[in-house]
């Protein structure tokens, strides 16, 4: 992303334009001249024009905060402000982070980007640290991808699940935070072991490790008595 913050001199007898960042008092650009090892800096001014626009490339959270353009000339010094609020989009997928899918059916992974100044263009699915939304090789995988102005929806569908297909699943875009996912593909007697053991979670409380719950239980039954 490129920000870019004009100020015009029109009709003002100037000397000197000069660009400064208020967190540190840090000298970004003093007239045509870039004053920071920071390249991202760097101030725009076309030939006999008045206008003077510092363009920062880039942007990150840490270009946070308050940039001064300031005008000398020789009867004092003029002042203009300009606050800066860098925002990150973010990305995130819906459900568990631990996706458990049973070998041969379908993986589908929906992520959710919020935040995006602009609508995104593309949205990138890794498997591990291999991009896959053009993967030819793999096969059986399609990814569609729906923009608006208040979210963006990509959705990953992976045909007949292999255990190659087990691993970390990574949703991101351009200047996005990105989320990320883990995949485990399992044969079928596996599968249900673990819902047996997802859905025993909650009662295991009763049947094994509370005695001390039979036990109020029980008191609670004798006072009624």
């Amino acid at each position: 992303m490129i920000t870019t913050y004009p100020f015009t001199a029109s009709g003002m007898a100037w000397l000197v334009v000069s660009w400064f960042r208020r967190r540190d008092w840090h000298i970004l650009t003093t007239g045509i001249f870039t004053y920071t090892n920071d390249e991202r800096f760097s101030v725009l001014h076309p030939e006999e024009s008045d206008d003077w626009t510092l363009q920062l490339k880039y942007t990150t959270r840490r270009d946070n905060g308050t940039y001064e353009c300031q005008l000398s000339t020789g009867t004092g010094v003029s002042s203009q402000f300009v606050n800066l609020y860098v925002v990150v989009p973010q990305a995130s997928i819906m459900g568990s982070k631990d996706y458990h899918v049973q070998l041969g059916s379908t993986i589908n992974l929906v992520c959710v980007i919020k935040h995006s100044p602009t609508p995104l263009q593309y949205v990138f699915w890794y498997h591990n640290d291999h991009m896959i939304n053009y993967d030819t090789l793999r096969g059986g995988i399609n990814v569609t991808t729906d923009t608006g102005p208040v979210k963006t929806q990509s959705n990953l569908v992976i045909s007949d699940a292999r255990y190659e297909d087990t691993g970390n699943y990574t949703c991101t875009a351009p200047n996005t935070q990105s989320a990320s996912s883990n995949v485990y593909v399992s044969h079928g007697d596996k599968m249900a072991a673990i819902q047996r053991r997802k859905a025993g979670a909650g009662a295991g409380c009763l049947q094994v490790t509370c005695p001390w719950l039979w036990s109020l239980l029980w008191a609670a039954f004798l006072g009624l008595r």
